[in-house]
């Protein structure tokens, strides 16, 4: 018990170092350089990191990853999670998520499911007894095929410790059946892709599952793609450590920087498409999970802010 506790204390006191005044870097911990939290981290360097509080981007292996660099890695403060996977690691370490909090909603996730475009498999129930390549365990991505396994019975052949793209591989080249993906549309490496399809996921357990939600793939979203795909989406947010009292500021100033230029991002050239889908004021009280009150003040600040210039711009329009 004390060897446990003293790990914990040095872990509190690497996150106080990370924030206190003299470090200049805040460590955001995304996902893998394919995937869709490793571009939205780049559009957030792009728009709020400053001399004085340098951004960076670190790679990780997903949610999972993510939350435990949170809570113990002095190069990062924020992470972006899935929210499958702060409900997986509550039920395993409830002590350690109460200490996480949510400072910023993104969008949702939608489940692909990739096999090559001369498979017989096209649903999901005939994953049973697949070689499935789940992603690497402490992902998102892997949390969420453990529960869709759990939910729906459905018993594949798990294929584990693959990045996204060593599992695209695996399927073009026949050593995997199919793949999940768990990521914002669309995923860069599904958009540069060949010689697969994607699956549609539809299954009454599901439908019920409450953190899933029913949804589609757009016709077109990939070039391959010829019709709409059934598949359901999960949240994602952005997570810090939760401090009660230290680092107010520092907690609201990269919150209200994001929150503040959601509709640039959404309408100006080279931001990911996904930004269009986040809706910070309309999400912070629906996701199910504990929201920083600093966060919170700072999005409905600048969400406020935001109405008064558009109310401003009208009023000149019509003078």
């Amino acid at each position: 018990m004390k060897g446990q506790q003293m790990k914990k204390t040095f872990a509190l006191l690497a996150i106080i170092a990370a924030f206190s005044a003299g470090a200049q870097t805040i460590g955001i911990s995304s996902g893998q350089p394919t995937g869709t939290y490793y571009a939205i981290t780049n559009d957030i360097i792009k728009v709020c990191s400053k001399p004085n509080a340098r951004i960076i981007n670190v790679p990780s292996d997903g949610s999972l990853d993510n939350i435990f660099k949170i809570y113990g890695d002095k190069t990062t403060q924020y992470g972006i999670v899935q929210t499958d996977a702060l409900v997986y690691e509550q039920g395993i370490d409830p002590k350690m998520m109460s200490r996480i909090m949510m400072v910023f909603p993104f969008y949702s996730e939608e489940f692909h499911l990739l096999v090559k475009d001369d498979s017989s498999i096209n649903s999901i129930d005939e994953l049973a007894g697949k070689r499935v390549v789940e992603g690497v365990e402490g992902s998102g991505n892997w949390v969420t095929a453990q529960v869709i396994k759990k939910v729906t019975g459905i018993k594949w052949i798990p294929v584990a410790g693959m990045t996204q793209q060593q599992g695209y591989d695996a399927v073009v080249n026949g050593t995997a059946d199919a793949e999940l993906v768990v990521a914002g549309k669309p995923v860069s490496m599904i958009t540069k892709s060949h010689g697969i399809k994607l699956v549609p996921i539809s299954n009454p357990a599901l439908d019920s599952f409450g953190l899933y939600t029913k949804t589609m793939i757009p016709s077109g979203t990939y070039a391959f793609q010829k019709s709409s795909i059934r598949t359901y989406k999960v949240d994602s947010i952005l997570a810090t450590f939760a401090f009660k009292n230290q680092y107010q500021k520092e907690i609201g100033d990269l919150v209200s920087c994001i929150a503040g230029n959601v509709g640039m991002m959404q309408t100006a050239p080279g931001f990911h498409v996904k930004w269009r889908e986040v809706d910070p004021l309309g999400r912070i009280d629906k996701i199910s999970w504990p929201a920083h009150p600093a966060a919170t003040a700072a999005i409905k600040r600048e969400m406020s802010r935001g109405v008064r210039r558009r109310h401003d711009d009208r009023g000149r329009k019509i003078q």
